[in-house]
């Protein structure tokens, strides 16, 4: 019997990969096609020393495999808080299992047969085109994988424009993102919505308001509401719902600034029709932006 450990490395890489999108998908976690990649690597990494080290038990025990598919969660989606954390794991079990299933209709199908070994599912294939398709798929992840890094690292000049906050003769000074996917509106003016970090702007904020972000207590509208309805800017703070930015059904706090200024090839466009969205986490690696700008505003 003879087992070609690139192939079988190859066909995990692919499978994991899937995997890790899958759970992404329904999980609506923040990932990146990289760290899914990194993920895959890791997984079929470990596949592969159980194979090549035969005598190590200790890589065939389920509290291994629990530890691993921890740290491939938590490397992955990078989740802050361990209700999600655990959601997560969660779903990755589940399409895991669907996957799994699916292996097992292929072994049953599969002419050429195969058979499973601590855990390890070994398929025989005879036919060059199996191994084709499997390298075009990888081919694909790599691809996008690096199209990703390159959207990151060579974003477009002009999809990144000064942006300036004004709110009770305080200013903050960002970079923002025109962002064609950033469709909010305040749900009672249909007045457009700027996403801005909230470490960007905290200066600019009531102390109450900040004490709101930086006690994480933003996704507690019953402790919100308290806070804004008693603070002495209650009128110019509402709540926005959003279905995105990595999460289903959130709320979003805004507020009405006094103004705001775009700063576009030396251009500047004072705009006071519009609510800022605060945002407790970060838009961009390398803070390359700070803001998400929708494109009517411009």
């Amino acid at each position: 019997m003879e087992i070609y450990l690139d192939v079988l490395i190859l066909e995990n890489i692919v499978m994991n990969y899937l995997i890790l999108l899958v759970t992404a998908r329904f999980s609506r976690s923040r990932t990146s096609n990289l760290r899914m990649l990194l993920g895959a690597v890791v997984g079929a990494t470990y596949v592969a020393f159980m194979i090549l080290l035969p005598g190590l038990k200790v890589y065939y025990t389920a509290l291994a495999k629990v530890i691993l598919s921890f740290a491939i969660v938590a490397v992955v989606f990078c989740p802050e808080k361990i209700g999600t954390f655990l959601k997560t794991l969660a779903i990755f079990y589940v399409s895991t299992f669907i996957f799994a299933g699916a292996a097992f209709a292929l072994l049953y199908f599969n002419q050429n047969g195969g058979f499973i070994r601590n855990g390890i599912v070994y398929v025989f294939w005879q036919s060059k085109w199996t191994i084709l398709f499997l390298s075009i798929v990888m081919v694909g992840i790599i691809v996008r994988v690096f199209w990703e890094l390159l959207q990151y690292k060579f974003i477009k000049e002009e999809l990144l424009i000064g942006l300036k906050i004004a709110f009770e003769d305080k200013i903050a000074g960002v970079c923002a993102l025109i962002d064609t996917g950033n469709s909010l509106h305040d749900p009672i003016t249909n007045t457009p919505v700027v996403v801005v970090e909230f470490k960007a702007i905290k200066d600019i904020l009531p102390a109450e308001i900040q004490n709101i972000f930086e006690e994480s207590k933003e996704d507690d509208l019953t402790s919100v509401t308290d806070i804004i309805s008693n603070s002495q800017w209650y009128s110019r703070f509402r709540l926005i719902p959003f279905t995105s930015l990595g999460k289903e059904n959130g709320m979003l706090i805004g507020f009405r600034p006094d103004y705001i200024e775009l700063d576009q090839e030396n251009e500047k466009k004072g705009i006071n029709n519009v609510i800022v969205g605060i945002y407790n986490r970060s838009l961009s690696k390398g803070e390359k932006y700070r803001a998400l700008l929708s494109p009517e505003l411009i």
